[in-house]
């Protein structure tokens, strides 16, 4: 109950006992007339709209909290532009893995975008990062006058493919005049290639595998050998060569068939020349005097006269006689 409500009540009962008490002048007043009197005071007083008592509880500031809901829900962003960066456009020349002959020399072009802020120029270089750097230079000067933000440039680089058979990639990046090495936004980008043997046209490397002997598979031992598979050196392909053939072709991500093939072949050669010695030597060695007649030690070392030697058998195969025994020579050599 309302505190109106209450005085209400407390002054119709004042009122009440007013009326009852005796005067000499008023007209006495109808039991009935009182209580209906009574009857209309407290309808009224129960009609009247009640008033709350104001809170005291501090107003928020919707307006503000709402600002600062939408502010934390879409912070601004400020994006630095990036000073030096490049992105790839496309290989213009030698695409990855493209075939290229053991030692022979090869262009690299790259288009490339200056997608960064600061313009290239003069100042700016190629430089060699990481992997097989093939005879490339450790830097160079990337172009003649400049490439702003947005245009491309083609980056040239002379390289040559190694002398042995097998896959190459080499990373490379960029610098700018103050030193600051940059490149994609993804990392360095890269030459690959897959370095091949190439007997004349239309010969094929012969096979070799399980239970064949001669001095082609003594060779095989020596060139094993040669690459870190040790074994002894009998002349006969039996298990544990062939052993060793499975772990050569898994190191280089041959087909494991224990058989040496034209790839096996390409993969195997190590490419010798004066001054150099070793197994590999030793191989190219006992061919010549095994299974063509020529007179030579057999001592791993390659000097004047194992020279000579493969001077002349080159002569008698129609092949340039440099005393070189490349990939020409290795398969005159290996055919049967």
């Amino acid at each position: 109950m309302n505190h109106k409500l209450f005085s209400l009540i407390f002054i119709f009962v004042l009122f009440i006992s007013a009326c009852n008490l005796p005067t000499g002048t008023e007209t006495p007043t109808s039991i009935e007339s009182i209580a209906t009197q009574a009857a209309l005071t407290v309808t009224a007083a129960a009609q009247m709209p009640i008033v709350e008592t104001p809170s005291l509880t501090p107003a928020v500031d919707i307006t503000a909290t709402s600002t600062d809901a939408q502010s934390n829900q879409q912070p601004n962003v400020t994006n630095t532009p990036v000073c030096n960066l490049a992105s790839f456009v496309s290989d213009v020349t030698i695409p990855d893995n493209t075939n290229i002959n053991v030692n022979a020399g090869f262009i690299k072009t790259w288009r490339l975008r200056n997608v960064g802020s600061c313009t290239w120029t003069s100042s700016y270089q190629i430089i060699f990062d990481s992997g097989d750097q093939m005879s490339g230079p450790a830097s160079q000067q990337l172009i003649n006058g400049t490439v702003p933000p947005g245009s491309t440039v083609d980056v040239s680089v002379n390289l040559t493919a190694p002398a042995s058979a097998g896959t190459y990639k080499g990373n490379w990046k960029l610098r700018d005049q103050n030193g600051a090495v940059f490149a994609l936004s993804t990392g360095p980008f890269w030459v690959q290639i897959k370095a091949v043997t190439q007997a004349q046209e239309g010969d094929t490397w012969p096979t070799f595998k399980n239970g064949d002997s001669g001095p082609e598979v003594r060779a095989i031992q020596l060139l094993l050998t040669a690459h870190g598979h040790n074994l002894n050196v009998d002349g006969v392909f039996g298990p544990i060569t062939q052993s060793k053939v499975e772990d050569f072709q898994t190191d280089n991500n041959l087909t494991e068939d224990a058989i040496v093939g034209p790839e096996t072949w390409q993969k195997l050669i190590i490419q010798v020349a004066q001054g150099k010695s070793g197994p590999e030597v030793r191989a190219v060695q006992n061919l010549l005097k095994i299974k063509f007649g020529y007179n030579i030690d057999v001592d791993g070392v390659f000097g004047p006269a194992t020279a000579n030697a493969v001077k002349n058998f080159q002569n008698s195969k129609g092949l340039t006689a440099d005393g070189i025994v490349g990939p020409k020579t290795w398969f005159a050599l290996i055919d049967k």
